[in-house]
């Protein structure tokens, strides 16, 4: 990890959109791969991302999903913070590149403000246990949100519309996705296909889906 100061702020708060964690869900698609699925205060946009079994379970125990007697690395993160007086701040996931998600997590100590460079399922885990708020920006958003017409279901299923809506409707014969195809998709489509195909080691499909979105920021 590569810690600094903290001197200026990347993003003031008009641009950052506030997310909340809606749930995490094991992914159909690749064995011990869940999708940790954010959302905004209206409910109807979804920030889906890609995360490990054990960065899943992490968050589902600080939320109260799971059974909390097992301990993790984020739990011992927190009570070193408490100890040596550390505030965390908020996270901010600020940057997709090739479908990854890239996030750093802000704290205080001493009146000084540092930023943290984290796995951005690691810094939603700790987020959750400091009850500290979840940002990222509003071109993330727009470019890997996913919209929800009629809201969510309230159960904690909802396997199938997210699968319906990032990787089924997509398609996934994937590796003969034509460039044609891939034309006709919206960047926020491009982006959480791309975030599939990453993870489950599609790298052509990626490859001609990083040449389409490189063709259109041209």
């Amino acid at each position: 990890m590569r810690i600094e100061r903290f001197i200026y702020i990347f993003f003031p708060m008009e641009q950052l959109i506030r997310l909340a964690i809606r749930g995490i869900s094991l992914s159909q698609i690749q064995s011990g791969i869940y999708v940790l699925l954010l959302e905004e205060e209206s409910g109807k946009i979804k920030l889906p991302i890609v995360i490990e079994s054990l960065q899943a379970q992490s968050i589902a125990s600080a939320i109260g999903k799971r059974d909390i007697s097992k301990s993790f690395t984020h739990d011992l993160f927190l009570t070193f913070a408490k100890i040596f007086h550390i505030r965390l701040k908020s996270i901010v996931i600020y940057k997709l590149v090739n479908g990854i998600f890239f996030s750093y997590i802000l704290f205080e100590r001493e009146n000084k403000e540092y930023k943290i460079d984290s796995k951005t399922s690691d810094a939603v885990a700790i987020a959750v246990r400091f009850q500290s708020p979840i940002y990222t920006t509003k071109e993330i958003f727009d470019k890997a949100g996913i919209y929800f017409e009629n809201g969510f279901p309230e159960n904690d299923n909802f396997e199938g519309e997210l699968e319906n809506k990032t990787t089924s409707s997509f398609s996934f014969d994937k590796e003969n996705k034509s460039k044609k195809e891939l034309e006709k998709m919206t960047e926020r489509d491009l982006n959480a296909l791309l975030n599939h195909a990453v993870v489950n080691e599609c790298y052509e499909l990626a490859a001609k889906i990083k040449k389409e979105l490189d063709n259109r920021r041209e």
